[in-house]
C-alpha cells in the first residue's frame, strides 16, 4: 500500500510539472500606451487637415474657373452717373479671382506641410503595430 501511494504521488507531481510547462505567459499592459496614442492622434489630425484642405482647394479652383460676379447695387449706380455697373462687376470678378488664387496657394502650402507629417507618423504607427 505504501508503494502505491508513493507511485501515485510521483505521478501527480509529473502531471503537475507537465501542465506547468505548457502555460504560456501573456503580457498584460496596464494603463495607456502614450506613444501609440500620440502617433494615432497626430495621424488622425493631419489626415483631417489634409481632407479639409483638399475640399478648400476644390472650392477655390471652382472660384477661379467660374468666378462670382458679386452684387452690384443698381440704385447706387443710378445716383452717381460716373460709376459704370459693368466696371464694378468686372472689379468684383477680378477680386474674386485674386482671392481664389491666394486660397489655392494657401491650400497647396498646407498640403505640402501636413502630408509629410502624416506619412511620417503613420509609418511610425505601422512600425509599432508590426
Amino acid at each position: 500500500m505504501a508503494t502505491t501511494a508513493k507511485k501515485s504521488s510521483t505521478a501527480k507531481k509529473s502531471v503537475a510539472k507537465k501542465s506547468a510547462s505548457k502555460v504560456e505567459v501573456k503580457e498584460i499592459h496596464q494603463g495607456v500606451d502614450w506613444r501609440s496614442l500620440y502617433l494615432y492622434a497626430v495621424s488622425l489630425i493631419t489626415l483631417l487637415v489634409c481632407l479639409f484642405t483638399v475640399i478648400s482647394l476644390i472650392n477655390r479652383g471652382l472660384d477661379l474657373i467660374v468666378p462670382d460676379a458679386g452684387y452690384v447695387d443698381p440704385y447706387a449706380a443710378q445716383n452717381d452717373p460716373k460709376i459704370d455697373p459693368e466696371v464694378i462687376k468686372q472689379a468684383n470678378i477680378d477680386q474674386n479671382r485674386r482671392s481664389a488664387i491666394r486660397g489655392i496657394t494657401s491650400s497647396l502650402v498646407t498640403l505640402l506641410v501636413t502630408v509629410p507629417v502624416y506619412l511620417y507618423h503613420w509609418k511610425m504607427v505601422r512600425k509599432i503595430a508590426s
